[in-house]
């Protein structure tokens, strides 16, 4: 993060001692309201599950949408012959089982969230992986493992952090082998293309359609007071377990450009995007739609949905509003982290 040239203090003091030590509590803050975020939202994801929200919390609905990016990863894991990977914000470990599970991988899973840890170990033990998978409760700066790995990988953490730009470097320093891979999937575009939301909201404010949405439960997930409205700020100390976790809030609008990160230092060697209407759509369609005749219809329809959004996701006019990048990036050998910047003065 770049610093507001308006500043009057001046670099000597924006890099003072105790300019840093201010920056690092805050970030210790923000580390401990991201845990307990995670660990709320881990205590309570049975009811998540029952009132989803999201595509994503529909188990078999996700995993239609997503198989495409599934097929790429797999495809990716056999290609390079990957044996050992660590995931950074690995949640309750799923890629870590599956990768394990169906690869062999030896995998390695670091959380803030120790409810989120708990829960990985806990399905570790139920599909037999223990041998295969070990999991920490910890900031992945601190976290150690007995061994540099294949692959580095992270699904939706990276863009929280908030010196991406030098930890990611000391990330692939210290726990990628030379030559060694990286996989990154994080959000891309917030929000929808302008053609998909004038599509959407034409169809929710239809009388035909409108009447089998369920508005008011969208204005309560989304907390705003009409469909195009803004979204309310959350009061101190809330924790909204169906919205933005306290370093999504932080960071919102403020995310680095991903791609551009990791091309300057990396050898992209693949990279795709994901998501340009089929997310909205069974949001829209499904996880707001009262009438169980338009979600059947809809599950029916998913497979050509799917497929579509995965053709048109390969034209530059619809990844610029992807809602996912894919990047699968090598380290070169005898690559250098990139020095903090205080270290340079």
């Amino acid at each position: 993060m770049t610093s507001d040239p308006s500043d009057s203090s001046g670099p000597a003091e924006s890099n003072s001692p105790e300019s840093d030590a201010a920056r690092e509590q805050q970030q210790r803050e923000l580390l401990q309201r991201e845990a307990h975020f995670w660990d709320v939202q881990e205590e309570q994801i049975e009811s998540l599950y029952q009132r989803p929200h999201d595509w994503r919390l529909v188990p078999d609905l996700a995993e239609r949408i997503i198989q495409p990016r599934i097929d790429r990863i797999g495809k990716l894991l056999r290609q390079y012959k990957i044996t050992s990977m660590l995931d950074v914000g690995c949640g309750n470990g799923w890629f870590c089982h599956g990768c394990a599970d169906q690869e062999g991988i030896r995998s390695y899973g670091v959380d803030l969230s120790q409810k989120k840890i708990d829960e990985a170990w806990r399905l570790a033990k139920e599909r037999n992986l223990e041998g295969l998978c070990h999991f920490e409760a910890k900031d992945v700066m601190d976290f150690e493992i007995p061994e540099k790995v294949d692959l580095l990988t992270s699904h939706g953490s990276l863009h929280h952090f908030p010196d991406l730009e030098h930890q990611l470097p000391e990330m692939v320093d210290r726990f990628l082998k030379p030559g060694g891979y990286m996989l990154f999937i994080e959000p891309h575009y917030e929000g929808m293309s302008p053609g998909i939301r004038e599509f959407v909201l034409k169809m929710v404010n239809s009388k035909l359609f409108g009447r089998f949405f369920d508005v008011d439960f969208y204005l309560e997930v989304s907390r705003r007071q009409s469909l195009d409205g803004p979204e309310e700020e959350p009061e101190e100390g809330e924790v909204n377990i169906r919205g933005e976790s306290p370093a999504g809030l932080e960071f919102f609008e403020d995310h680095p450009e991903m791609s551009d990160i990791l091309k300057k230092d990396y050898d992209v060697l693949e990279e795709h995007y994901y998501h340009y209407f089929s997310g909205h759509f069974s949001n829209v369609f499904y996880i707001y739609q009262k009438s169980k005749i338009v979600r059947g219809i809809y599950r029916i329809l998913l497979p050509l949905i799917v497929g579509l959004d995965t053709h048109m996701c390969r034209k530059p006019s619809s990844q610029e509003y992807a809602e996912e990048g894919l990047w699968f990036l090598r380290r070169a050998p005898g690559s250098q982290p990139k020095p903090r910047a205080q270290e340079l003065l």
